[in-house]
């Protein structure tokens, strides 16, 4: 193609960029409200606020990436020269898919029952998707753009990634804790990767993590103003930021940012900052230490690869021992009326469930579910008065769900309310009785259509990745 007939890249405006920053960090103070609204109060409607400000921010950055392609297409008067550019391509096709990842989900639900696992097809699509947008709009700025607006970029991308590990800091996981290292340390390295890739500046990983670690101090603080249960500090990615020292080598960098994250997860795990537990992170984070170590003693190939071995066998640590997903709402279906539940625990793993108001219910047992663990006792009621108690022990760490399970004239229905098993608390609150949804076995067609979506987010990272090798 000769000089004069190539199209001309338009770059993003760093106005509309900052726009798309803004509005990314609404949606992420709106994701973690989201996911402390179904904690706290439990399954609700489509239009409750968090949903309603989540949908919001998105559409504001999607106007802004649609005013990009149609600002470059007046510009370049051929839809084929704006097809041609890559970074607006990738930020269009993410933004599609976000957009469309609302409906899928409503689908998914519909057809296959509600669910609370963040790990789920239809909330993962959310997640790459949205990677891939935040990932074209960085790659389609200059790179003389001022450097804050880069970390605040950064920052982003790194919030949208970590996302993935939401349920682990917000102190209800849905699958063992031993995953949380792995997925955090594949997301943050991501993240560093895209980044020194599409700028190469050796404050860029170090700022975009301080300006997400402020973010997170903020909606936490936003969160326990308003009542709701606040997530983790985000300290385990702290020690991404020594992949911007001064390595010899790129690899030893990034073997650094992986090391990095491991000691500051190891840190935070230890004093009782992270939820997660200090035990369950040990195992990986050995293995990546001791393969960071080889790299700084090895040379030239020889370190390439004990630094790859090193992570493929962290990561694969915690699959020698899977442990089945146990959502803490297993799915709210079809309220069915209201019971007032009294919680309590004695600090101690000793923990006691009321339930109040439940006329022409027969009491079945309490259950307690936690990150792959459940355990159950009986459900007595009380001679001459519509109640019913029951009594379980558990691991005295971390937040459970205490579930009553009832049957009425329809058959079973069950009622939930969270409580920290670490201190003496008493919670008394009134609320719905529901029939069980999501709990049906699965399918050929459920899986089948689970993958379809996991292949779509993953096209979404490989749409990124393309990214990165383009502007290398």
């Amino acid at each position: 193609m000769s000089e004069n007939t190539a199209p001309q890249r338009l770059p993003l405006a760093p106005a509309a960029a900052a726009v798309v920053v803004m509005a990314g960090f609404v949606s992420l103070f709106a994701t973690y409200w989201d996911d402390a609204w179904h904690t706290d109060i439990g399954r609700d409607d489509a239009l409750i606020p968090p949903h309603l400000l989540l949908y919001g921010s998105v559409a504001v950055v999607g106007s802004v990436v649609a005013g990009w392609g149609l600002r470059t297409l007046w510009r370049a008067r051929s839809l084929i020269a704006v097809l041609r550019q890559p970074p607006l391509l990738v930020a269009g096709i993410g933004g599609l898919v976000t957009l469309a990842s609302a409906p899928a989900d409503a689908w998914w639900h519909e057809v296959f029952g509600r669910d609370s696992v963040l790990w789920s097809p239809s909330h993962m699509l959310t997640v790459f998707s949205t990677l891939a947008l935040i990932g074209g709009v960085l790659a389609g700025l200059r790179r003389a753009v001022p450097l804050p607006l880069w970390w605040a970029g950064g920052a982003l991308l790194l919030g949208s990634a970590v996302t993935s590990v939401l349920e682990y800091e917000t102190d209800v996981p849905q699958f063992g804790e031993a995953l949380y290292l792995p997925v955090l340390l594949v997301a943050s390295m991501y993240v560093a990767t895209l980044l020194r890739a599409l700028r190469p500046d050796r404050r860029l990983v170090a700022g975009a993590v301080v300006v997400y670690v402020l973010a997170r101090l903020v909606i936490s603080a936003l969160l326990a103003a308003m009542g709701r249960t606040a997530p983790d500090l985000p300290l385990a990615v702290l020690g991404l930021v020594a992949i911007d020292l001064p390595w010899r080598r790129p690899f030893i960098a990034y073997a650094a940012g992986a090391a990095g994250v491991v000691a500051t997860t190891l840190l935070s795990t230890g004093v009782g900052v992270s939820s997660v537990s200090f035990d369950a992170v040990l195992g990986p984070a050995v293995v990546v230490l001791i393969g960071f170590c080889a790299v700084l003693l090895l040379v030239g190939r020889r370190a390439r690869g004990a630094a790859a071995v090193a992570l493929v066998l962290g990561l694969s640590v915690p699959l020698l021992l899977p442990e089945p997903a146990s959502a803490h709402d297993p799915g709210q279906g079809q309220v069915v009326g209201t019971a007032v539940l009294t919680a309590g625990s004695d600090g101690a793993g000793t923990m006691t469930l009321a339930v109040e108001g439940c006329a022409k219910l027969t009491p079945l047992r309490i259950v307690a579910r936690r990150a792959g663990q459940e355990v159950s006792g009986p459900l007595t009621p009380s001679p001459g008065v519509c109640r019913s108690t029951g009594r379980v022990r558990v691991d005295p760490a971390g937040m459970w769900f205490l579930y009553a399970e009832l049957r009425g004239p329809n058959g079973a229905v069950e009622t939930w309310l969270p409580v920290e098993a670490e201190g003496r608390q008493s919670v008394r609150q009134t609320r719905p009785v529901y029939i069980p949804a999501g709990t049906a076995r699965v399918t050929a067609g459920q899986i089948a259509a689970g993958v379809g979506l996991y292949v779509i987010g993953l096209f979404m990272l490989s749409l990124t990745v393309y990214l990165a090798r383009r502007e290398t």
